[in-house]
């Protein structure tokens, strides 16, 4: 090594060693804690702040309580009020739109209730219904409420995937925003909505949920699921809470909650059309011919009575095989009322063509 390289190697870290010595002589408190951020620059912290700090303003409290005795149309008195029941909500557009849970809200037939909304601020503003859906367990909410933060959507590059990571955002058992964090354990699973308000059958329906390990505690009802990167992976609807069981609870998915607040917000409910039956679960065809759906009940007020049977077996729906009982169950609420639709069925072994035309679907009419 020459004399001219030995120079440019050492000289900088004499001037590097000088300049520090001069440093600690002006200040010896400035190199105190050199060694915290050297050690802390090697250490990986496993965080989801980033998430939390990017959805949870999007995500309020919901409180039912008791309108004033002496005068019901009061606005003020809601610190004094009783609280009859309290959930969470999303706020979805910026001009005042919040998803909440149909089983958290009032029914048109329980008078003296009003609906509150409060911020992650702390302020409180009213909320009134724009309507609901029981199908999807979801009611829209608006209030009038100036610059409100709406939660970042899922994006169609970011389908939710068994396995990814979610937080469970919202207000359990009234305790102040909580969240709690899991993983999707499953995908597609289906429900009829809300037999009674306090009863959710998971079992068929147009609701397509998640499944998640998340804790999804009393009053989580309406809140965000979120993924990592602080988006809306769906709304939290119910958990199962049957004998020994935990970590299972369901969200409505981010992709039907807008589309079923679009059409609240357009038309006051979702139009569906209505077939007018349940199944007996989906059956394989004979000769590999793929699988139907056993009928299991006819609504003697619906379109199906009269034409279709209990023990029926469809197979087809305007030449459309049917796949699965959800796509037979989407097919059907996608078509509006007075649809006409041709089915193909096995009666007792006898191949039958039969046309119903559909009705209205009238469960959003509370």
């Amino acid at each position: 090594m020459g004399r001219k390289s030995l120079i440019v190697i050492v000289l900088p870290a004499l001037l590097g060693i000088l300049t520090g010595i001069i440093i600690l002589a002006i200040n010896p408190n400035a190199g105190r804690h050199v060694g915290d951020v050297l050690y802390s620059k090697g250490v990986n912290v496993d965080s989801y702040a980033y998430a939390v700090a990017k959805a949870a303003p999007s995500v309020v409290n919901i409180y039912v309580t008791s309108l004033s005795a002496d005068d019901p149309s009061k606005d003020s008195g809601h610190e004094n009020a009783e609280i009859r029941n309290s959930a969470s909500g999303v706020i979805m557009r910026s001009d005042g739109y919040i998803v909440t849970n149909y089983h958290v809200v009032p029914s048109s037939n329980e008078s003296g209730q009003a609906i509150w909304a409060m911020l992650r601020t702390g302020e409180l503003y009213q909320a009134f219904v724009v309507g609901f859906d029981p199908r999807t367990d979801i009611a829209v909410l608006k209030v009038d409420a100036p610059d409100l933060k709406a939660i970042e959507t899922q994006g169609v590059r970011h389908e939710p995937q068994v396995g990814d990571v979610v937080l469970a955002i919202g207000n359990p058992n009234n305790l102040g925003q909580t969240v709690t964090h899991g993983i999707i354990s499953a995908t597609a699973r289906s429900g009829t909505g809300l037999m009674a308000r306090n009863q959710m059958n998971i079992r068929e329906g147009v609701q397509d949920l998640i499944q998640t390990d998340a804790p999804i505690n009393n009053g989580n009802s309406g809140g965000a699921l979120v993924n990592t990167a602080g988006e809306l992976v769906g709304i939290n609807t119910a958990s199962f809470n049957g004998y020994q069981t935990y970590g299972i609870g369901f969200a409505v998915p981010t992709k039907l909650v807008t589309a079923v607040m679009g059409e609240i917000i357009s038309h006051g409910r979702v139009i569906r059309g209505y077939l007018g039956i349940s199944d007996d679960g989906s059956v394989p065809l004979p000769n590999n011919q793929g699988v139907g759906i056993r009928v299991g009940f006819v609504d003697p007020l619906g379109p199906a009575h009269g034409i279709l049977e209990v023990g029926d077996v469809i197979y087809e729906v305007n030449t459309r095989r049917i796949g699965s009982l959800k796509e037979f169950i989407e097919y059907i609420s996608s078509s509006g009322p007075g649809t006409k639709l041709s089915f193909k069925i096995l009666r007792q072994d006898e191949e039958l063509k039969l046309d119903v035309i559909l009705s209205e679907d009238r469960v959003g009419v509370d």
